[in-house]
């Protein structure tokens, strides 16, 4: 049976013999930091994403989805087709480079900006403001969507065992069960291997497939 959120939080239960409220109260969360282990391990297996929206002119504002981890490129698109990428650049560049949002012009720099926490990134500066409407395209890396609403996901459909693996790690981490822990970090490891192995096979840019020599 091809795994699910649901089949998942059955599993957490069943592998680790707990149905405790505390424990299944915890599963949500668990399963987060399993999907978040995953990534910050194997960032190339599938986290790449698109997201698409609008800057209007006078606008140097850009919304990041709530899933966004690490920007990969930032591109704008004016009302006849070009598409321009922006060059990144640090938030002190792009506010030396243009002290002014008053100042517009065809976006030619992004950044990101620090909002509350330095750590708490939710928008993209773009300089100099737009001079006039543009779609905006980026490619970023994200955490998939996981819950009993959208129940499946690159995961679970490519990786099962390894999202498995993470999550009874995870579990064993808030069990504070030693031999748990010990137990599913070594087939955690050695599933990422397989998949690592597999994946090595060819040598991936963003533009061309070269098989390895």
């Amino acid at each position: 049976m091809a795994m699910n959120y649901l089949n998942l939080v059955n599993d957490l239960q069943t592998y680790t013999l707990r149905t405790d409220t505390p424990y299944i109260t915890k599963i949500p969360d668990i399963i987060q930091q399993g999907i978040i282990r995953i990534y910050n391990t194997a960032k190339d297996i599938g986290f790449e994403l698109m997201y698409t929206d609008t800057l209007d002119q006078n606008v140097y504002l850009i919304a990041k989805p709530g899933n966004w981890r690490e920007t990969l490129s930032l591109n704008v698109e004016d009302l006849d087709n070009n598409k321009i990428f922006l060059q990144e650049r640090t938030y002190e560049y792009c506010k030396t480079y243009l002290p002014n949002s008053g100042i517009t012009g065809i976006p030619k720099y992004y950044c990101d900006v620090p909002q509350g926490n330095a750590n708490s990134y939710r928008n993209w500066l773009v300089v100099p403001s737009a001079d006039a409407d543009y779609n905006v395209e980026v490619i970023y890396l994200g955490l998939p969507l996981f819950n009993a609403t959208y129940a499946t996901n690159f995961l679970t459909q490519k990786y099962p065992n390894l999202l498995l693996y993470s999550c009874l790690l995870e579990a064993s981490l808030f069990l504070n069960n030693e031999e748990m822990r010990n137990k599913y970090e070594m087939m955690f490891g050695k599933e990422l291997e397989t998949i690592n192995n597999i994946s090595g096979e060819r040598i991936t840019d963003r533009t061309v497939v070269r098989e390895k020599s």
